[in-house]
């Protein structure tokens, strides 16, 4: 996200759209009845009709407006937060220790964290691949790639609060894609995404050594007036997870008619394209891990001290507060759960750790953005020089 952050909720992005719609129509007349009637006619099925049969869309959109603005309002609110508990966590922690990460790292362990990353974003293709596949469009594999990369990379830094997914609608649309098809892409998007994050949360849960600290441990315990105490134990965890996944598979493989749900219709993909979504999104997830873990230094990491299924699940558990939360790439939400999850009993843990979430935050996030936001101005460039030739032509 990560997608993952932006894909998320495809709704929250497409109402920003909408209203952008509606106020360009407002401030400037079409050329002509053609083009007002195409203009709204993208929008629809959006618009919202009042009982006394008239448009609602002036009043929706005040309305809309305030609750994003509330939405808004709530993420900086989580942000700070979570910034106030990683200043907490970090009590004591001087940049001297921060400092002594860098240096103890090998530069063969960034070296190799930079390869991880270029993996990682050629598996993010495969997310739009399968998406675009589903759809039954054709596009070439480079624009899939850009598509990808442009999407995925501004989504984990900017989230869907700043247009992460807007560049995404921005290029697909030029490609020839209606908005409720680049819905629906963003929509198997999402679903690829929480299938692989399922299937390794279970996993992991299930059959790997996973060292939690005491605190996180306490945090899977509540109180129920039926049951009294409940300890939410990592195998009832990972059960879970993976009967989310199994039940996904199986609703592929024997409900092959499309389900209808009032004016919506819904058809699931065939196993062998579900079977792909679960390979690449846990692969996403993988690499991704893969990559922190190689950005902690040596001393701290093992089987008896950070195992690489703990970072595993930490970083998993940073994603879906991230998605759940709309954070903008999961700005301290990342930090405090990694602080959380893998501080061990020595207090000088953390200033390695902190060093590697930094470096993750350049190598990961920052680096690829940079080459993102590139890409997505050539596009911008080709895509204005070929409107160009167009009304030369005419």
């Amino acid at each position: 996200m990560n997608c993952r952050t932006a894909g998320s909720n495809p709704e929250l992005w497409l109402r920003e759209l909408h209203f952008q719609k509606v106020d360009s129509m407002t401030k400037s007349e079409p050329d002509s009845k053609e083009s007002a009637s195409s203009e709204s006619n993208d929008f629809a099925t959006v618009e919202p009709i009042t009982q006394d049969g008239t448009s609602g869309s002036y009043g929706r959109t005040i309305v809309g407006r305030l609750g994003e603005s509330g939405k808004i309002t709530a993420v900086f609110v989580i942000m700070a937060i979570a910034f106030w508990f990683v200043s907490k966590k970090l009590k004591g922690v001087t940049w001297a220790q921060v400092q002594q990460g860098f240096e103890i790292l090998p530069t063969s362990h960034i070296v190799v964290a930079i390869l991880l990353t270029a993996a990682n974003y050629l598996i993010l293709t495969g997310y739009d691949w399968i998406a675009i596949r589903y759809l039954k469009k054709d596009l070439p594999l480079r624009k899939i790639m850009a598509g990808a990369i442009v999407g995925y990379a501004s989504g984990n830094v900017l989230g869907w609060l700043f247009g992460g997914n807007i560049v995404r609608y921005r290029m697909y649309s030029k490609w020839g894609f209606t908005t409720f098809e680049i819905i629906a892409l963003v929509s198997i998007l999402s679903i690829t995404f929480w299938l692989g994050l399922f299937l390794l949360a279970g996993v992991s849960f299930l059959a790997l050594p996973i060292h939690l600290p005491p605190d996180v441990v306490e945090m899977l315990k509540f109180e129920s007036k039926l049951w009294g105490e409940v300890s939410l134990s990592q195998h009832l965890l990972g059960i879970v997870f993976l009967s989310c996944v199994a039940a996904y598979l199986i609703s592929c493989a024997l409900i092959r008619r499309p389900i209808r749900f009032k004016e919506y219709t819904l058809s699931l993909p065939p196993v062998r394209l579900s079977a792909m979504q679960l390979l690449v999104s846990a692969g996403d997830f993988l690499l991704a891990t893969a990559t922190l873990y190689a950005l902690l230094p040596p001393d701290v990491v093992g089987p008896d001290k950070i195992n690489f299924s703990t970072v595993l699940i930490a970083y998993l558990t940073a994603q879906i507060c991230a998605v759940l939360t709309h954070v903008p790439g999961g700005y301290g939400l990342l930090e405090a759960i990694l602080l959380t999850f893998l501080e061990g009993p020595e207090a000088d843990n953390k200033g390695p750790i902190v060093c590697a979430v930094i470096l993750f935050r350049i190598i990961y996030y920052l680096v690829p953005f940079a080459i993102a936001a590139v890409i997505f101005l050539v596009n911008e460039a080709r895509s204005e020089k070929s409107a160009s030739d167009v009304a030369d032509g005419i």
